[in-house]
């Protein structure tokens, strides 16, 4: 960690003295959560911390040349805790950290017209990851659902489709995400293919696919290890309509399939595949369109299942509804309308379709989400 904030002070003094234009920004999210689960008479969660602390620096070399680095600085990240010996809850553990979240070089126009080449830590073009801005305090359901991590270690190539119809983008990552490194990292690239079209202006319908092969390996009952290919392929459909004054509707769909096993036996591995389905709408309204008050109304709702073969009420299953209901207030923007302080209030109810089984009953969730947003930016000559 010392080695990265030395080389970032490194970075941001060398723009200092360059003849070049750098722009150095920051963002902040200081949290306050609550959170309570059934059959808990406590809160199992009632703390404040530094959920992100982004610290960003983007040089233009060129006009067609520009780098970004970014790294987060946190003091609580996710993890679970034990409500008992049978039950666990995603809470946040103590503790401090900085992770690298953005690493890349564009080169736009060397290609062809209007298409840029990506290279390094970069964003993961698959649905709507790429481009959420956290208009709720929970992730996207892309990357909330283990779908597809938000950033990795990849190349691409994006561009603009004439006429003002859409975008287009296709990239080769690691497929680990962007927090593993070294060994962690296997042999086999994951693709990505995106595509955004706009028909009519105020209407966005897109689609992704998006494939990572994988091997597995299994001890049979002969001792011996069995090699086999894992399918991990995943998609998602997703429309954006935004027309009306005022209101913004978010609707998405997402499927993965992988190959999982069922049994060994001296014949070698008998497989399965495992389909994990997500439907995700979220319409927001914007009261400045109508009012005085600087605010948002945002309604986000998640149907989560695990294994699309298996009914969502049998014991086996984790399926599950989420509901978010939210305000964003906004206390500050700049002369471009940017939105440079605002409140977020998120209150999320979790609930299983499923009691569990007797070892590991599933208790439904609520939660209270309260953060102070704000970010700055500067030129450094």
């Amino acid at each position: 960690m010392k080695r990265v904030l030395v080389l970032l002070i490194f970075v941001v003094l060398l723009a200092g003295v360059a003849n070049a234009e750098t722009k150095l920004s920051m963002e902040l999210w200081s949290r306050w959560t609550y959170l309570m689960v059934d059959g808990e008479d406590d809160a199992l969660q009632n703390s404040l911390s530094l959920n992100r602390g982004l610290l960003g620096i983007e040089h233009k070399f060129t006009d067609r040349i520009t780098g970004k680095f970014a790294v987060d600085f946190f003091s609580r990240e996710d993890s679970e805790i034990e409500l008992s010996e049978d039950e666990v809850a995603d809470v946040c553990n103590n503790g401090a950290g900085l992770k690298i979240k953005l690493a890349y070089v564009d080169f736009t126009d060397f290609l062809w017209k209007d298409a840029t080449f990506t290279f390094g830590l970069m964003k993961t073009y698959f649905g709507t990851v790429y481009d959420w801005g956290y208009t709720t305090i929970d992730l996207n359901p892309t990357d909330k659902y283990g779908f597809v991590s938000s950033l990795d270690y990849g190349m691409g190539i994006s561009g603009k489709i004439p006429m003002g119809m859409g975008e287009y983008h296709v990239a080769a990552y690691n497929g680990e995400g962007y927090t593993k490194a070294g060994s962690d990292i296997d042999t086999k690239m994951a693709l990505s293919a995106d595509l955004r079209l706009i028909p009519v202006k105020g209407i966005t319908l897109g689609g992704s696919y998006y494939m990572k092969p994988a091997e597995g390996t299994y001890l049979d009952t002969l001792g011996e290890y069995v090699d086999y290919d894992v399918d991990d392929n995943r998609m998602t459909g997703f429309v954006r309509f935004n027309m009306l004054q005022g209101f913004d509707l978010w609707a998405q769909y997402l499927t993965k399939t992988s190959t999982s096993q069922s049994w060994v036996d001296t014949l070698g591995v008998v497989e399965t595949d495992l389909t994990v389905n997500v439907i995700s709408i979220m319409p927001i309204f914007n009261i400045k369109a109508y009012t005085e008050v600087d605010a948002e109304l945002v309604f986000r709702y998640d149907m989560y299942d695990d294994n699309a073969d298996i009914d969502d009420d049998l014991e086996c299953s984790k399926a599950y509804d989420l509901m978010i209901v939210g305000v964003n207030y906004y206390l500050l923007r700049d002369a471009n309308d940017k939105a440079k302080m605002w409140v977020q209030a998120n209150y999320n109810m979790k609930d299983y379709k499923s009691e569990g089984t007797t070892d590991e009953p599933l208790n439904d969730e609520s939660e209270l989400k309260v953060q102070l947003r704000w970010k700055f930016a500067d030129l450094i000559k």
